[in-house]
């Protein structure tokens, strides 16, 4: 990211509570921005990265950040959604986030609620490991991720959403909506109401607004009327505006304490009568994604649980968007519920798979998913308790009483309707009395209302884009224009055949009189009683003519007003015969006539004259008539008066039952397709498990046999063919019926243990004739309701098992008693397995060396290049015999000689390797001996030949004749061989120290005292016998080369003493040289330096000390007399050693 992206990010991760976090440093190292860690109260500024502390909660309020510590456990698993939650409410449409790789499902609420609230979300595309995808999968699994990224793509993603978000906002008005976006608002309704039939019309325009302006944002459209252009064109964005118009942020208990109300005060109350067969009827309205839905199951449960009511369950769970009901009716939620769920509720209702939650069967089986529109579609109908939270207040206040008015119709009397804690019953108070204000639980009034007809909505059939563009001055004009009309036009009523009124029209208040009693449109009920005959006449003319009729007449009704009664049929109507009933005043008549002709004076009396003598005729007429219909029908009526009265009445009460009835079977009507929606769902379902069963009846290579509770077969495998004589058809006969090839059976008595104990049985067995082995397994067979109906038996073929369990267990014998060491370890250096070998040769037992490392189980020991063995081994190399030293448990060092192999899988994937180490010590010594040895010869053959040269030497200076020097210096050589002879010979018994010295100095001594000799007589074993000679060689050969006897007036004396101890005596050697050349000591060690010092040191335990004097060297050497090395001996052994008479 760019240092001045002018956006503040803060970090939110798992981290060990107990450990210092290292995250600020290593994030410091990738941005140029300041990184801090966050601190309470610490407010959030741009181009600033802020890091989470360990163990600690934090959330944002009013841009500052705030931390809660210690976190709990359960608090840590959830800190993700905890801050993006806290975010959303904080910052709204500002509020970016981002998603990246992590194990479990945090963040998947955070982003819901960050999107709820206008906000920007965004997930990791790809992963370093499978394992750690859980937490960008979870959150864009629920539909709640707006782009889907790769990282590096996140920052430009960012910039150009910054960008685009500065252009929308200079657009915004003061209310944060578009100015222009208003205009286009029913244009986008119409589109989604022609693409998806949703009508969204009657929902709050500011919500719908900032919803679709959210949309525009995340495609970064330039202007409203681009997006409606790509709302019309791509196939799918009117699916994802629905989906963003209907953001479904929920969770289990929402508004934990009102749903402890509701489970206090209302569920006991739905299971008074426990015997009752009769079901309790819930309705969840907007159930989103089925939490609240389980919830109010799981509350209804527990009371059932408490009180041991019976009575069945019927939860309607309804949501307009499809895929929220499908994800409903599975019951599969995130991880993250158990933030929201008492451990007992967890545990008791929900069963966790690969991380996440399923809700049980029988919960799951108490509701029933269904599509509804609550605008569009009927409701249920005697309900015992409506839930509909956190939905109506989407709604216009209009929309809000026509749907609080069909929760009234649903509701039997008295029960409740639970709302959200915005929502409430205002302006329907009449409808729901409350019962718990705060909380928003209310219950029903017994008030008469009739169901709303549906849709309650009247904009489906409504398209703003087909109206007439109707200027409102035009209108205006109309209006006015027939107000003004109406005072001179005649009052008149459109009536039909019947004689009911279809309309009214100008002022005909002065012509009716309403009889008293039930309301009614019909004609004669309304008219005044003096103009009733009057009318009927005509009626009865119009209808027989086709033609107009006018009566002229004076009303007592228009205050003897002289009227015209005029009837005439309408012509082509449509709807049945119409007649227009009219009453037009004399007067108006009279005076259209004056107004024609003021100079007829004469001719208007006697018009007037003749109007008279006719409407006397026509009175005579009228009432000559009127009596004679009176006499006539009098009798009837007043038989039949009752009669009618008892009809109608019923008749009314029919009316009003079949109403009700319509009312109940649209109600049932949509029941009934909910449940049969469900009933679908749940026969695909089956549908898709009987062929799955199916596939794998035939695809398994396990024998199978279904049998029922009386042994009978129910169903099998076709490898259980091979097992059983059996044939289609087989199906219900006894399994004592089928001949069995195995070679001993006992399958029905297995069987009949297991249905008495419901204990598995597990036994191996194997076919008579070819050995085939087989594992028979035989358990329970239990119903979905935990019922035993019966067993299964399952037959596994073992014989390839079986082979390489030998195969196998004779590997591991092998390896097991290998005096090699056979470790194996993988890539991360772990150690999975440990012979004894092992053991034998480091010290750890398999129990302590088995889960450790080995550079922990070994330290100091493994080659310096360990890591790259490690690679050369993930590569396929195999290292081979390389040697080296290790340390075992018991602080012994072991020379070792190592290869390691890599080890694969099947698959070619290199898993570890595998080392063997074999103890090569001995091999080892036996080198260095020889090594030693052949050093020492080389060595000891220069000394002789020195010593040969010094004697020459010296017995030429001595010898005056040629037989002289002959004789003294065969002499010489003779006692050199005997010396090195006695140095050879190992294991002879004990060894004299007096006479091995003596035996080592006698080529040098000239009989002239140069070489005096003081030594007590001491045995030494054969070990230190001949280190003892060694070392004595070693200072004689020196002398003879370069110290005292290699001079004729050089001396050597050599002096032994014994000093008595507690435990053992110590002998103390002085080998002292006098008179001799001066003695430097050594620039360098030398082969005779190494063999005194080590080889007295290592097989005598003794000290030596050195001094390099003036007149020669002075060697002592101090030797412990054990039972190991030497002892004094006595008179009586004296001459009884083979080394006493050199």
């Amino acid at each position: 990211m760019p240092a001045d992206s002018g956006m503040a990010f803060v970090l939110i991760q798992h981290l060990d509570p107990h450990h210092e976090s290292s995250l600020v440093a290593i994030i410091a190292g990738y941005t140029s921005m300041p990184v801090h860690l966050a601190e309470d109260a610490m407010e959030v500024h741009p181009n600033q990265v802020h890091v989470i502390p360990p163990n600690a909660i934090m959330t944002i309020r009013g841009g500052a950040l705030h931390l809660s510590r210690p976190a709990p456990p359960s608090a840590r698993r959830t800190s993700i959604d905890t801050f993006l939650t806290s975010l959303a409410e904080d910052q709204g449409e500002n509020a970016i986030g981002i998603i990246l790789s992590g194990f479990g499902s945090d963040g998947a609420l955070g982003v819901a609620a960050i999107k709820e609230h206008g906000g920007l979300t965004l997930s990791q595309a790809e992963f370093d490991h499978h394992a750690k995808s859980g937490m960008p999968r979870s959150a864009a699994a629920g539909g709640f991720v707006d782009h889907v990224l790769a990282v590096e793509d996140m920052p430009g993603a960012l910039m150009d959403y910054r960008h685009h978000r500065a252009i929308y906002d200079a657009a915004k008005g003061p209310d944060g909506i578009r100015q222009d976006l208003p205009s286009y608002l029913a244009a986008i309704c119409t589109v989604l109401h022609g693409r998806l039939g949703r009508d969204f019309s009657q929902y709050k325009s500011g919500t719908l607004m900032r919803r679709i302006q959210r949309r525009m944002h995340v495609l970064q459209a330039d202007s409203v009327a681009a997006y409606i252009e790509q709302l019309r064109t791509q196939p799918h964005e009117a699916e994802f505006l629905f989906r963003e118009l209907l953001i479904s942020v929920t969770r289990f208990f929402r508004d934990a304490e009102a749903f402890g109300v509701l489970e206090a005060s209302i569920i006991p109350g739905l299971l008074t009568d426990p015997h009752s067969t009769e079901p309790i009827r819930i309705w969840v309205a907007g159930c989103a994604t089925g939490e609240e839905a389980y919830s109010v199951a799981i509350l209804v449960r527990e009371g059932l649980t408490r009180t041991g009511c019976r009575r069945p369950v019927q939860i309607f769970a309804t949501d307009i968007d499809d895929q929220a009901i499908e994800t409903a009716r599975m019951g599969l939620y995130a991880g993250t519920i158990a933030a929201d769920l008492s451990i007992e509720r967890l545990e008791r209702n929900f069963v966790k798979e690969d991380g996440n939650y399923r809700v049980t069967r029988d919960i799951r089986e108490m509701c029933l998913f269904s599509v509804h529109d609550l605008v569009k579609d009927p409701p249920f109908s005697k309900l015992d308790l409506i839930t509909c939270r956190n939905l109506l207040i989407y709604f216009t206040p209009l929309l809000q009483q026509r749907v609080l008015t069909t929760f009234h119709y649903a509701l039997k009397p008295g029960c409740h309707l639970f709302l959200g804690l915005s929502e409430g019953v205002a302006g329907q108070s009449r409808l729901f009395e409350p019962i718990d204000k705060r909380h928003r639980i209310f219950q029903r009034q017994e008030t008469a209302v009739r169901l709303p007809a549906f849709p309650l909505s009247p904009a489906q059939d409504r398209s703003p884009a087909t109206r007439p563009a109707v200027s409102r001055s035009e209108n205006d004009i109309d209006r006015r224009a027939a107000r003004a009309m109406a005072r001179y036009a005649p009052a008149y009523l459109v009536v039909d055949r019947q004689h009911d009124v279809l309309r009214f029209s100008g002022q005909t208040v002065k012509y009716l009189e309403p009889a008293t009693g039930v309301a009614s449109l019909n004609l004669f009920t309304l008219l005044h009683p003096d103009l009733r005959a009057t009318v009927r006449a005509a009626l009865k003319r119009a209808a027989a003519t086709g033609e107009q009729v006018l009566h002229d007449t004076v009303s007592p009704a228009a205050g003897e007003e002289a009227i015209r009664v005029i009837v005439e049929p309408l012509a082509d109507a449509g709807e049945g015969d119409l007649f227009v009933v009219a009453f037009q005043s004399v007067e108006r008549i009279q005076l259209v006539q004056q107004n024609t002709s003021a100079s007829d004076a004469k001719a208007e009396g006697q018009a007037a004259a003749e109007i008279l003598n006719r409407e006397l005729q026509t009175t005579r007429e009228r009432l000559r008539n009127t009596t004679e219909e009176l006499e006539a029908a009098n009798e009837e009526l007043q038989s039949s008066n009752e009669e009618y009265l008892s009809v109608n009445e019923e008749l009314q009460s029919t009316n009003e039952e079949l109403e009700t009835s319509k009312e109940e079977l649209q109600s049932l009507n949509e029941e009934l397709q909910t449940i049969n929606a469900e009933l679908n769902n749940r026969n695909d379902s089956l549908v898709r498990s009987n062929s799955d069963l199916a596939n794998l009846f035939d695809s398994t290579a396990i024998a199978t046999l279904f049998l029922d509770s009386d042994l009978r077969i129910r169903r099998f495998t076709p490898r259980l063919l091979e097992i059983f004589k059996l044939r289609e058809g087989d199906e219900g006969r006894p399994i004592s019926d089928i001949v069995s090839r195995l070679s001993r059976d006992g399958l029905e008595h297995d069987v009949r243990q297991v249905l008495r104990s419901l204990i598995p049985v597990e036994r191996e067995v194997a076919l008579a004739g070819d050995g085939t082995s087989y594992l028979m397994r035989v358990q329970p067979y239990r119903d979905l309701n935990n019922v035993i109906d019966g067993a299964v038996v399952t037959f596994i073929d073992i014989t390839e098992r079986r082979k390489h369990e030998q195969a196998r267990s004779l590997l591991a014998a092998i390896v097991e008693s290998s005096q090699d060491a056979i470790i194996s370890f993988d890539l991360d250096s772990v150690v999975t397995s440990w012979n004894a070998g092992a053991e034998r040769l480091y010290g750890y037992n398999a129990s302590t060396a088995i889960g450790q490392s080995m550079t922990k189980l070994l330290p100091g020991t493994l080659p310096d290049d360990w890591e790259h063995l490690l690679t050369r081994l993930e590569a396929g190399e195999r290292i081979a015999h390389f040697d080296s030293t290790r340390s075992g448990g018991n602080g012994r060092s072991v020379d070792v000689s190592i290869t390691i192999s890599p080890v694969m899988e099947g698959g070619g994937r290199i898993t570890g390797a595998s080392l063997v180490a074999r103890d090569v010590s001995e091999r080892k010594a036996a080198e260095r001996r020889t090594a030693l040895l052949l050093s020492e010869l080389d060595h000891r053959v220069k000394n002789i030949l020195a010593i040969v040269s010094a004697v020459v030497s010296q017995t030429l200076k001595t010898s005056i004749t040629p037989e002289a020097f002959a004789a003294k210096l065969e002499g010489r050589i003779k006692a050199i061989a005997k010396a090195h002879s006695l140095l050879t010979r190992e294991g002879h018994g004990e060894m004299s120290l007096r006479t091995m010295i003596v035996t080592e100095l006698a080529p040098y001594d000239r009989g002239e005292g140069n070489v005096e000799i003081d030594c007590p007589d001491v045995a030494l074993s054969p070990n230190a016998g001949l280190a003892m000679a060694m070392a004595v060689h070693e200072l004689a050969s020196n002398a003879a080369k370069y110290g005292a006897l290699s001079t004729t007036t050089g001396r050597l004396r050599v002096k032994g003493e014994i000093a008595t101890g507690p435990k053992y005596s110590t002998l103390t050697l002085t080998w002292m040289e006098i008179d001799g050349p001066p003695v430097q000591p050594p620039t360098r060690r030398g082969f005779g330096t190494t063999l005194i010092e080590r080889t007295l040191a290592h097989e005598l335990d003794a000290e030596v000390n050195r001094e390099f004097l003036e007149a020669g060297l002075r060697c002592t050497v101090t030797v412990p007399l054990t039972e190991e090395i030497g002892r004094i001996r006595n008179a009586a052994e004296a001459g009884g050693l083979p080394d006493d008479n050199p």
